[in-house]
């Protein structure tokens, strides 16, 4: 999934690019391949990421009052050194600036659809280039990336999410169940057993009617309900393969 925040303090120009990415995400085969918020405010999309919130994507207006565009680009690379920025100004004095914070790309106002949905497209070619399938958590230790071929399953634990990876090391984040499973769900071979647990497929050992036994040896639970339906797509999945 890629997610995009777009950060504008005028309301007319970030409608505009709103609807734009609307329109993009409309053309787009998985409509959940997209997620994007606005904010009006560089201070608001800075709480925001320190509160957690991550993005792949932020296109970002230099022109703001309180905190310019650039000076939110500057602590936003304190948290994510992975994010691509794309300035969005009606001025071209800040191009050259913009190479110290490692801009995507530099945007003269009016954005235009044909111009944007071109940088969307290449956005998210190279961000499933460089990153393969992974995503970023906000664990103990820091920002995270998990790869989606090291991780063989995720719990729920109250408003906490266990991650397991093959190395058998777990990392561990504040999240819910749904919202791990649109971080998950949409990659065929992962697949959830349990109200608390989502599972990689492709770790799988062995499947009974009540569990299943991953390759590292660990039981997951498996409601009596969902065993023809995961056992069903593990077929499927094996099959692919």
């Amino acid at each position: 999934m890629l997610k995009i925040a777009i950060c504008d303090d005028n309301i007319s120009d970030l409608s505009n690019t709103v609807s734009i990415i609307g329109d993009y995400q409309a053309l787009q085969r998985d409509k959940n391949k997209i997620q994007f918020t606005a904010f009006q405010s560089a201070v608001d999309l800075i709480a925001a990421i320190e509160s957690g919130h991550q993005y792949n994507l932020i296109l970002l207006d230099i022109l703001m009052p309180f905190m310019t565009g650039m000076d939110a680009a500057k602590e936003i690379r304190q948290f994510n050194q992975d994010v691509k920025i794309i300035f969005m100004t009606s001025s071209p004095e800040f191009a050259v600036e913009s190479y110290s914070v490692d801009a995507y790309y530099y945007a003269l106002k009016p954005i235009w659809k044909e111009k944007l949905f071109i940088l969307l497209d290449k956005v998210i070619s190279e961000t499933e280039i460089q990153l393969g399938a992974s995503f970023l958590i906000k664990s103990k230790t820091g920002l995270t990336r998990i790869y989606i071929k090291r991780l063989e399953f995720a719990e729920i634990i109250g408003r906490t999410i266990l991650y397991h990876l093959v190395d058998g090391s777990v990392l561990e984040a504040i999240g819910s169940m749904s919202e791990l499973e649109k971080e998950l769900l949409s990659t065929p071979s992962f697949i959830k057993t349990h109200r608390s647990y989502i599972i990689n497929m492709e770790h799988i050992d062995t499947i009974s009617q009540r569990e299943v036994i991953m390759q590292s040896l660990a039981v997951v639970p498996l409601a009596k309900a969902s065993y023809r339906t995961v056992k069903s797509a593990y077929i499927t999945l094996a099959f692919k393969e």
